[in-house]
């Protein structure tokens, strides 16, 4: 039984130091660049992006992930996501 238990705990520790050494991108998610295609004011809000290949992204903004921007329909932006949900959005330029 002693056994069982120092093999359990040392394959947990293992693991967990296996997790803390891999790099931080493995976890990341790409950025997402595309059309502003509808959008719900309010916080929260939520905003549906298209992008290049035609894929639509549905995103819920809070006041930190808008980064103080006003977004209207037809903007270009570019999403930046965590294994959160959407870390920030920003607005491309030579939109307005």
């Amino acid at each position: 039984m002693e056994r069982l238990v120092f093999r359990v705990v040392g394959s947990l520790v293992l693991m967990a130091v296996m997790m803390g050494s891999w790099p931080s991108s493995v976890f990341s998610l790409p950025p997402v660049q595309g059309e502003v295609i509808s959008l719900t004011t309010g916080i929260p809000g939520t905003m549906v992006i298209r992008d290049d290949k035609g894929q639509l992204h549905i995103l819920n903004l809070t006041q930190q992930t808008q980064l103080g921007a006003q977004f209207k329909v037809g903007d270009k932006v570019l999403a930046f996501f965590s294994p959160y949900g959407v870390s920030a959005v920003q607005l491309q330029g030579g939109n307005r």
